[in-house]
């Protein structure tokens, strides 16, 4: 008996959204009709008169009879009802749904079976009133959502708006894996856009591959045919350039390959250090020898294959600088040894430097001569690296623990000392006036926060018996 005879049929008592979506997609391919209303047509075979209806019903299902309703905004994102989101908008309904929703209303938006047009309008509105966007819903975030469901448009629209392509679901998963698994219209297109680098350029894709096997004979012949490759970027999608926050490694040029950072590469080939010399011979513009060389700082492949310091002693007998950008990137992200490099070759210390490699030492005379930004700086760098000693010296010099780092730029000192749970460090800071209110930039989260997230249990004991002592609320835009 089919669902389109007139006959109502009942739903099993679990029932698939996938099942449906296939029938559906069956139906449409039988009937020639499109997908929309193959999915009307389905849901009216079970006795529904849409087919968000017929998901409510799923999900009921699923969920169990006591499973709570969503919250009124969560529930109108989730039907595709543009006008009621508009109301609850406007008569000042939480943008981020209820506690019981298993998902902010962006999300149910991106994750409904409504018809595309209305999931993007309501993801735009959304949006608008200040959703946000990186918040985990019940199976990820609303970019794992999108491109589970597309469209193509949806996920661009996420992207233009700060959703992260990297960043992972509960279980570590990026977007592209749910955009795998999926059953968009565009599933191609969406796979495409979110396994970045996105090259489209045949030629550039075979110099890649050629950096990756290590192949420096096929390299070499594709460079001296196509000079360009050394001096082109790589131009991605419009959506990544619109982005709201600075996309790392967007439209790469390719001698910055040879850093595997960020890491596209399970294993570096042996020989790239010959891979990198056959392209320096061939013209590297020292831009790109100079960023390359921050990339390889940062590299923790290239440190963990031992490949890090030949490729930073190669660099820079070609001629790259370490910027103070580069320096500070490196000691952010605690690469330690191509610091002490530089230092054997000559780079004057610093006050940052030595706060980051604890030379306590030699960071008092520092910052009795260093200017603000610099002190400051040193803070940051003491704080990220666990060097709870230099952290003092930096607040005695007249560190303020409330500044915004210099690397990790969302976040505070004391989000940072939370991370490695370093209670020494956190007294410290708090001690000398750090807020424990302030939340970060990108993910809106308090140091409390971070720790009930990342399940820092000793760190969030402490800020818990310690109370808030502030009795305002500082908002970070």
């Amino acid at each position: 008996m089919s669902a389109t005879d007139g006959t109502r049929r009942e739903l099993p008592a679990r029932p698939s959204k996938e099942h449906l979506r296939k029938q559906a997609k069956r139906l449409a391919d039988r009937q020639s009709l499109g997908l929309a209303q193959a999915q009307r047509k389905i849901a009216a075979g079970y006795g529904f008169a849409t087919w968000a209806d017929l998901m409510h019903r799923v999900d009921s299902a699923r969920g169990g009879e006591t499973a709570a309703p969503l919250s009124p905004l969560a529930a109108a994102a989730r039907a595709g009802d543009l006008a009621a989101v508009r109301r609850f908008l406007r008569d000042g309904h939480a943008i981020e749904g209820d506690r019981g929703d298993r998902g902010t209303p962006l999300w149910h938006a991106c994750t409904s079976d409504a018809p595309a047009e209305a999931r993007i309008a309501i993801a735009e509105a959304l949006l608008a009133a200040g959703a946000q966007i990186r918040n985990d819903g019940a199976g990820g975030t609303a970019l794992h959502a999108a491109a589970a469901r597309g469209p193509l448009a949806l996920v661009e629209l996420l992207i233009r708006n700060g959703a992260l392509e990297w960043q992972g679901d509960r279980k570590g998963r990026p977007p592209l894996a749910a955009a795998k698994k999926g059953d968009a219209v565009d599933k191609a297109a969406i796979v495409e856009l979110l396994d970045r680098p996105v090259i489209r350029d045949r030629e550039f894709r075979a110099a890649v591959a050629a950096i990756r096997r290590g192949d420096v004979g096929a390299l070499a012949r594709l460079l001296d045919a196509e000079p360009r490759l050394l001096r082109e970027r790589i131009v991605e999608p419009e959506c990544y350039r619109e982005a709201a926050r600075p996309q790392y490694f967007r439209d790469p040029k390719l001698f910055w390959f040879i850093a595997n950072n960020p890491t596209l590469m399970k294993r570096m080939p042996d020989n790239i250090v010959e891979v990198a010399e056959a392209m320096i011979a061939r013209g590297v513009d020292k831009a790109d020898l100079d960023y390359a060389l921050e990339l390889v700082m940062t590299s923790s492949p290239a440190r963990e294959q031992g490949l890090q310091i030949p490729l930073v002693e190669l660099l820079l007998g070609a001629g790259a600088t370490a910027t103070t950008q580069a320096i500070a990137m490196t000691l952010g992200h605690r690469e330690l040894a191509p610091i002490q490099a530089l230092l054997r070759m000559g780079h004057r210390m610093t006050a940052p430097m030595a706060a980051a490699l604890g030379r306590t030492d030699q960071l008092s005379g520092l910052l009795r001569t260093a200017p603000a930004d610099e002190i400051q700086n040193a803070l940051g760098m003491a704080v990220i690296n666990g060097r709870t000693d230099a952290a003092l010296l930096a607040l005695d010099a007249g560190a303020d623990p409330n500044q915004f780092l210099p690397v990790h730029t969302h976040s505070l000192p004391l989000h940072q000392a939370v991370l490695d749970e370093n209670l020494g460090l956190m007294e410290l800071l708090v001690a000398r006036g750090a807020r424990t209110d302030i939340a970060d930039k990108l993910w809106n989260g308090t140091p409390l926060d971070w720790t009930i997230h990342l399940g820092k249990d000793r760190a969030r004991s402490w800020l818990e018996r310690l109370g808030d002592p502030h009795r305002e609320q500082l908002q970070v835009g």
